[in-house]
């Protein structure tokens, strides 16, 4: 029994590991414009199993499918194994579902914008999808540590007036997410040339332009780090478990390195290490986050 549990602890650190490697290759491909990579061919490429002498962008695509077919997969016995071995857990069930549905749909979102093409707000769901379903890969692997650990869900109590924060902020935080999203797929990550001003002195552009969309997400991106510093340091006066004071804390951190990174992406003219490091930064937060609203749902069900 102990081996097994070691085993499942190992696979579901593998499989999340592997969720973040998605969100970072479906970076890729849009930051080098792959995405027709293997034409419109799906699930062939180019209508061959194996493209034959193929560009960087048919690999680059071909590599994200690949990868994604197997952590399907991955994901597929993550959540049968856990189903039979959390059936105690409250979310297990839940989260299991989750995490097997969003990955499907994710797929055949792909899938559809590779046979039919999409318009860029379509698109830019894609990376919404791929945050929730690898939120939901991160906490069913959380569940198993919990269970471990605890022998029962921990569930810290979380005052009314911070649990609506956590709900409120965790819906702000998926719009910021699609404002990014947006800003890749309509190309407008250069819009804006500079920082923190847009263009020659212009502090606000006209918000129906390429330029406006980039600014959107800039000032979305600021109240999410405003917000989140005001909370931490409201948590340094509060009586709150240890656990969501470092949540908090790591958030702030987390969504410190985003904007940073943000700016530097557009300082560097979209250097593609530093804007896989602004994606992998949201997922980061994105995680924390999704782990606080657990949490925050299991206290105000105790309250019930």
């Amino acid at each position: 029994m102990l081996i097994v549990n070691k085993l499942l602890k190992i696979y579901a650190v593998l499989t999340t590991l592997g969720m973040f490697l998605i969100v970072l290759m479906g970076a890729i491909v849009t930051k080098t414009d792959s995405g027709e990579g293997c034409g419109n061919s799906w699930p062939l490429c180019y209508g061959e199993i194996l493209p034959s002498q193929p560009k960087l962008e048919t690999m680059i695509e071909y590599s994200h499918r690949v990868v994604s077919a197997l952590l399907g997969l991955m994901v597929i016995i993550l959540a049968i194994w856990t189903w039979r071995k959390l059936k105690s857990v409250r979310e297990t069930k839940l989260l299991a579902f989750l995490s097997v549905f969003l990955i499907v749909f994710q797929g055949l979102l792909g899938a559809a914008a590779v046979i039919w093409g999409q318009s860029s707000f379509v698109l830019a769901l894609h990376f919404g999808i791929s945050l929730l379903s690898l939120a939901s890969v991160f906490l069913l692997t959380l569940l198993i540590f919990e269970k471990e650990r605890y022998g029962r869900a921990f569930t810290p109590a979380i005052p009314k007036q911070w649990r609506k924060q956590i709900y409120a902020l965790s819906v702000y935080i998926y719009i910021v997410v699609y404002t990014g999203a947006l800003v890749r797929h309509t190309k407008s990550s250069l819009a804006c040339s500079a920082w923190p001003i847009c263009n020659n002195n212009e502090w606000i552009p006209s918000l129906t332009s390429h330029a406006g969309i980039q600014f959107i997400h800039r000032i979305a991106a600021g109240l999410i780090f405003i917000w989140l510093l005001w909370l931490f340091i409201k948590s340094l006066r509060a009586n709150l478990h240890r656990v969501i004071a470092l949540s908090f804390k790591w958030s702030l951190a987390f969504v410190a390195f985003q904007v940073i990174s943000g700016a530097a992406a557009v300082l560097s003219r979209l250097n593609l290490f530093i804007a896989l490091a602004h994606g992998f930064f949201i997922a980061c937060l994105f995680c924390i986050l999704s782990y606080l609203l657990m949490l925050a749902v299991r206290s105000g069900s105790l309250e019930k």
